[in-house]
């Protein structure tokens, strides 16, 4: 077992705090009124609150958020143990690299909007190209609005398959299955705990036991670890990839850091764990924000200027996720490339890295706001890309100067990729982008076709849709509609709009009200409320 650079986790963790060190800032604390305690403006006082509820993926706690903390789960969460869990998967598992052959990706469609509505399509536009997409949905009304878009984009059906489950939120990255394969090449679920969201937490079972997932049922495997799917990156031969929040807040009351690298290790076949620092105020300390392993040695990794808002001038008194008092975005990242630098893979060959532009953070409300070129999802030969045209500290100009630089770099990593960018400025406030809303299911028998019966999908009912009924409706449940729940319904409010708030307007509100009192803005083509409990009742 290897942890970062070293054969014990006793160096691992000496790593992390090293790191911190050559990271930290000299110098003293501003005057008072110039006191940061996380990403928004100057607060009185340090927070000081109990372990259990600084577990979170936030850098800061506002006195709102203690005094209201149903408002934001899952942000602010008491842990608390799932009722049971399903032993470890056979020794010598192994998760798949996200670069390798896949047989499909799964998204999480609900409607936040016709913004977001629209980059679903743009996503599936781009997939087809490269496989099939489960399309996870509640709504019949919805369902049709997205068939309608699909339509009308040239999208046939045989390229998606809606699956009538419902969930809590969009960010299937972080709660769906993550897939680990056995030594006999057989596909194993692992299913960590997503607390706060229990429709999003049963997601990874449902997926076990779908009639498409594959020739069969796949065994589960869950834990009590709450390790976010955006938290975790692999080169698909025992090298995992991790910011040190899986040592964090991600980490069950009680457990030692031997506990969690002994189930790493178990569960996802982590014979070498290398812990990256955070970006310190982006509102998850996910690794997917500024980290991708594109080949068995070729990394991406985020590059801020030097001069970059933070970089070294801020104090925060409460570091949750930062590498030191004294934020510096730049150095974090350059540190994680001496890191990378100084490590190799399991064969003893170096990292190949190349740096993607890191667009400068810009506030909104009380958060900063990180966009990331590198939240991108790889499906086969084709990359969704999210990529930014609303200028904030930049021009226009220079916005599309930095997406050709990260096409560049995505091309220069992988030879031969397909890089398409998707406009998305108006989720990335939520902390998260194309990753998070999207995830890869590996291919059950990898370069080969499963089935006997001549055409191009892996099962043997004789259309080409992928799902096993013998039409080509997309779904699965064997009838000549495109949906799979068999009501005119589909939603629990008792109105046809498509969701499920009860009102008439056929969207889920992201704020909690359109009056004044709320502080709303235009993000797109939706409004957002500026305020805590209106964005962040959606953050991942």
């Amino acid at each position: 077992m290897r942890v970062s650079m070293s054969l014990t986790l006793t160096a691992a963790v000496s790593l992390m705090f090293a790191s911190a060190t050559a990271s930290a800032r000299s110098g003293a604390p501003l005057p008072h009124d110039h006191v940061f305690d996380g990403a928004g403006p100057p607060v009185e006082d340090a927070i000081d609150t109990p372990e259990a509820v600084r577990r979170m993926p936030m850098a800061m706690l506002t006195t709102h958020e203690l005094a209201n903390p149903h408002l934001y789960r899952p942000r602010v969460v008491e842990y608390a143990e799932p009722e049971f869990y399903l032993p470890p998967p056979p020794a010598g598992v192994v998760r798949p690299g996200e670069f390798e052959e896949m047989d499909s990706v799964m998204i999480t469609v609900m409607n936040y909007g016709n913004s977001f509505l629209q980059m679903w399509t743009e996503m599936v536009d781009i997939y087809r190209n490269a496989g099939h997409t489960y399309v996870i949905i509640n709504s019949n009304s919805l369902q049709n609005n997205m068939t309608t878009r699909f339509n009308n984009a040239g999208i046939p059906a045989s390229a998606y398959t809606y699956v009538n489950w419902a969930t809590d939120s969009i960010w299937i990255r972080d709660y769906g299955p993550e897939f680990v394969r056995a030594q006999n090449d057989v596909r194993h679920v692992i299913d960590a705990y997503y607390p706060g969201r229990p429709l999003d937490n049963a997601v990874p079972g449902k997926v076990a036991v779908a009639s498409w997932i594959g020739a069969s049922t796949l065994e589960v495997h869950s834990h009590y670890h709450m390790l976010s799917g955006g938290n975790i990156m692999t080169d698909g031969a025992g090298t995992c990839f991790f910011s040190d929040i899986v040592y964090g807040y991600e980490k069950p009351s009680g457990w030692t850091n031997q506990d969690v690298t002994n189930l790493l290790t178990s569960h996802y076949g982590c014979e070498q764990i290398i812990i990256l620092n955070p970006i310190c105020l982006d509102g998850t300390g996910h690794v997917d924000l500024y980290a991708k392993v594109m080949g068995p040695t070729s990394i991406l990794l985020g590059e801020f200027a030097s001069n970059t808002h933070f970089h070294g001038n801020i104090y925060v008194s409460n570091p949750w996720n930062c590498t030191g008092n004294w934020i510096n975005d730049y150095q974090d990242q350059e540190d994680n490339l001496a890191i990378l630098q100084a490590s190799t893979n399991l064969d003893g060959q170096p990292w190949q890295i190349t740096r993607v532009p890191m667009p400068e953070p810009y506030q909104s409300g009380q958060y900063w706001i990180y966009r990331s070129y590198i939240n991108s999802q790889v499906f086969n030969d084709w990359v969704a890309m999210p990529s930014y045209y609303t200028p904030q500290a930049e021009t226009y100009q220079q916005l599309l100067n930095m997406e050709a630089a990260a096409i560049a770099a995505y091309e220069n990593a992988t030879p031969g990729v397909n890089v398409v960018p998707v406009s998305s400025d108006h989720i990335i406030v939520l902390a998260g982008a194309i990753h998070c809303i999207t995830h890869e299911v590996p291919a059950e028998f990898p370069s080969a076709d499963a089935d006997v019966d001549g055409d191009a999908d892996a099962d043997s009912d004789s259309d080409s849709d992928a799902d096993a009924d013998a039409d080509a409706d997309g779904d699965v449940d064997g009838d000549s509609d495109a949906d799979s729940d068999g009501d005119t319904d589909g939603d629990a409010d008792g109105d046809a709009d498509g969701d499920a708030d009860g009102d008439a307007d056929g969207e889920i509100p992201l704020s909690l009200g359109d009056d004044s009192s709320c502080g709303c803005r235009t993000a797109g083509n939706r409004r957002f409320g500026s305020g805590l409990a209106a964005l962040l009742a959606n953050l991942r």
